[in-house]
């Protein structure tokens, strides 16, 4: 079953929205992701965040993006390496980590 989920910065870095599916999250288009990248994220990342089909020049999501962990949608939307296990959360505010161990 999916669920809706939301990762948002500290001083409003970021805010997006995704939908979990148990496994995948797909970044919704109109999050708007860190425009600050710290630490070393990964190549596809990298990459994504630099697609101007992807991200416009305000960073802002023009389509949904899937990924196969919630870690990297979470150091997508960030811009530094995240657990998103913990940086995403349901419209409860709890975190997918506290979820699963329920």
């Amino acid at each position: 079953m999916a669920m809706k989920v939301y990762a948002k910065g500290r001083n409003d870095a970021y805010e997006a929205f995704g939908v979990f599916d148990g496994k995948n999250l797909t970044v919704k288009k109109g999050s708007r992701i860190s425009e600050k990248v710290s630490g070393r994220i990964q190549p596809i990342v990298t990459s994504l965040r630099n697609d101007a089909s992807v991200v416009s020049a305000e960073y802002i999501l023009l389509k949904d993006v899937a990924f196969r962990s919630p870690s990297t949608a979470a150091s997508f939307v960030s811009g530094t390496i995240s657990n998103g296990m913990i940086k995403w959360k349901n419209d409860e505010g709890k975190t997918l980590k506290s979820l699963q161990e329920n």
